[in-house]
C-alpha cells in the first residue's frame, strides 16, 4: 500500500510539473505585432534623445546588456541610464529606418537600420534589439549597435 501511495504521489507531482510549466512555444500575445515592436524601438530612441530617464528606466530590464560602436565594452543598464541622473550618455535624435522583427513567444528580436540625426555628423547605425516580456510589459534586455558601412 505504501508503494502505491508513493507511486501515486510521484505521478501527481510529475503531472503538476508538466501541466504547470509554461510552454516555450507560446506565441506572443495577439496584441503585440511586429509594428508594435518597431514602435517600442522608436519610443526608446526618442526617450534616449530627450533624455527621458524615468521612461528609459522602465523600458530597460535590470539585467540589460549591450554593446555600442563607441567602444568594445559590455554595457549595463547603469551605463546607459546613470543612477545619478546625468544625461551625458544620451543618443542624438534618431529614426528607425527599416527593420525586421521576429517574435519567439515572450522574446522578440528587432534588427534594423537607424539614422542618427546629429547635426554635426549624421550617421547610419545597424542595431539589434532583444525585447522580453516581463509581467504585462516588454523590456529591452540586449542591444548591439555597429556603424553601418
Amino acid at each position: 500500500m505504501r508503494i502505491w501511495l508513493t507511486v501515486l504521489c510521484v505521478a501527481g507531482c510529475l503531472c503538476l510539473l508538466v501541466i504547470g510549466r509554461p510552454s516555450s512555444a507560446v506565441s506572443a500575445p495577439a496584441n503585440m505585432t511586429e509594428d508594435d515592436f518597431r514602435k517600442l524601438e522608436q519610443n526608446w530612441l526618442d526617450a534616449a534623445a530627450a533624455p527621458d530617464l524615468p521612461k528609459l528606466q522602465k523600458m530597460f530590464s535590470d539585467d540589460f546588456m549591450g554593446t555600442s560602436f563607441a567602444g568594445g565594452n559590455i554595457l549595463s543598464k547603469d551605463d546607459i541610464i546613470p543612477a545619478d541622473g546625468t544625461t551625458a550618455t544620451h543618443l542624438p535624435k534618431s529614426k528607425l529606418l527599416d527593420s525586421t522583427v521576429h517574435i519567439f513567444g515572450d522574446t522578440a528580436v528587432l534588427m534594423g537600420s537607424v539614422e542618427m540625426q546629429a547635426p554635426q555628423k549624421p550617421q547610419d547605425v545597424r542595431m539589434t534589439t532583444v525585447f522580453q516580456k516581463h509581467g504585462d510589459s516588454w523590456q529591452v534586455i540586449a542591444v548591439h549597435m555597429s556603424k553601418a558601412e
